[in-house]
């Protein structure tokens, strides 16, 4: 997808929701139009729900960690659109939610910067969405850690650690879903077992192939493995 100009018109707004569609936008700037039509404010629109910021169909919307900070806004919702997040922003450990509506949707977590922060990103599907993927591209990163904890069946992609624990040191965000998204088995990943031997942790790591970059599609899991 080629990127174009912030493009205020294509900020598509109702009381409940601004959807963005066809073109590249920052995230300050995409702000500036729903400001204008103050419907991403804390307070709740017509009929108590939270207007929400869309990225939609053909559209790239980019935010760094400092300007999640300064923004506020934490929820995002993906229908078929790409949002890609930045490093940049020392000393911010922050937490998004972003809500996976339609497929063919990506999440990018750009390459680390030297002024980087940490950032974990809690991903949610649709309840609609029965087979929807979604893409997640880790930027530089050729080594690429996946977790799955059988007993609170969440899945981790991205664990942050040092070279020194074979974790890849440029990892700097974490992307947490509930279920088995990536599928890890006894088969597939290797078993840490508790005291009474039963299952209870599945580790894989994904190297990448003729690319710098780690990707990873998952999806909604509606049953434990």
């Amino acid at each position: 997808m080629g990127r174009s100009t912030d493009n205020l018109p294509r900020l598509v707004c109702n009381p409940l929701e601004t959807e963005i569609r066809g073109g590249f936008f920052v995230l300050a700037h995409a702000l500036v139009g729903v400001a204008q039509g103050a419907s991403l404010s804390r307070q709740p629109a017509p009929g108590g729900n939270v207007a929400r910021l869309i990225v939609g169909p053909g559209s790239w919307l980019r935010a760094s960690l400092l300007e999640l900070a300064n923004s506020g806004e934490r929820d995002y919702i993906l229908r078929g659109g790409i949002i890609e997040f930045d490093s940049t922003g020392p000393l911010h450990v922050l937490w998004t939610r972003l809500g996976v509506e339609e497929p063919g949707g990506t999440l990018v977590l750009a390459a680390r910067t030297p002024e980087s922060g940490l950032l974990l990103v809690d991903v949610t599907f649709h309840a609609d969405v029965t087979r929807a993927p979604l893409e997640i591209v880790f930027k530089q990163v050729s080594r690429l850690t996946v977790t799955y904890d059988e007993v609170a069946d969440i899945t981790l992609i991205g664990v942050l650690g040092a070279v020194a624990s074979r974790l890849d040191g440029n990892v700097w965000a974490v992307v947490r879903v509930p279920g088995n998204a990536c599928g890890l088995s006894a088969t597939n990943s290797e078993c840490v077992q508790n005291n009474s031997g039963c299952s209870v942790l599945y580790i894989k790591t994904y190297l990448s192939e003729n690319s710098e970059d780690s990707h990873v599609s998952i999806r909604k899991i509606s049953r434990r493995i």
